[in-house]
């Protein structure tokens, strides 16, 4: 009897502290070293830099995207609104010769509508930025949007004198956007054969 009484003894003299030393070895082994978690901020620096970078270039591409619908409006309104009135009316500012660049009496236009009556197209400098003002003699009015910088314009004008040719006007246009740091450049180009009513209604 004494021989087993010693033998629990003494198992119960290591079970206290075997069972501490196992706690001790699982709360150690739940934590993080310094090295994991310097790797793992490493990676989430990466993958975060990474991310934000792509946003960045996200957002700058949506800019440029807008910058260049919004220079396509314009432009195309402009072009609409030169065209309806040329279309119908007579050339009165005669031919033009289009050399680059451009000489100054390409940059004014001037039509006899048969509604409006005379009417001024010009392209000029406003604070430093390229606009088309209409004048109908009412005062002139700028028809492009403060936002778009035009760069370059002409009025190409041939067949408005007595050639036997049609008048056609021809336009070249460049535009870029003043708004944003990223400048986005739009070249555009069309021709307006002018067709006079008033030899029609005679006939």
């Amino acid at each position: 009897m004494s021989g087993r009484a010693g033998s629990a003894q003494s198992l119960n003299d290591h079970l206290p502290r075997a069972t501490s030393e196992a706690v001790a070895y699982d709360c150690f082994s739940a934590g993080f070293s310094l090295i994991e978690l310097l790797v793992a901020a490493t990676i989430f620096t990466f993958v975060a830099t990474g991310i934000s970078g792509l946003f960045v270039q996200a957002l700058d591409m949506q800019r440029r995207a807008s910058g260049i619908q919004k220079i396509q409006e314009n432009a195309l309104y402009v072009l609409e609104s030169i065209t309806r009135e040329i279309r119908v009316s007579i050339i009165t500012s005669g031919n033009t010769v289009c050399t680059t660049p451009y000489p100054q009496e390409t940059k004014t236009l001037m039509i006899q509508h048969p509604v409006n009556g005379t009417v001024t197209y010009e392209f000029s400098k406003i604070s430093g930025v390229g606009a088309i003002t209409r004048d109908d003699g009412s005062g002139a009015q700028q028809i492009t949007s403060s936002d778009v910088d035009i760069t370059s314009f002409a009025f190409c004008v041939s067949g408005s004198v007595a050639d036997g040719q049609q008048t056609r006007v021809t336009i070249p246009m460049t535009l870029q956007t003043t708004a944003g740091r990223s400048v986005n450049s739009v070249s555009l180009q069309t021709t307006i054969i002018s067709r006079d009513l008033s030899v029609d209604f005679s006939q």
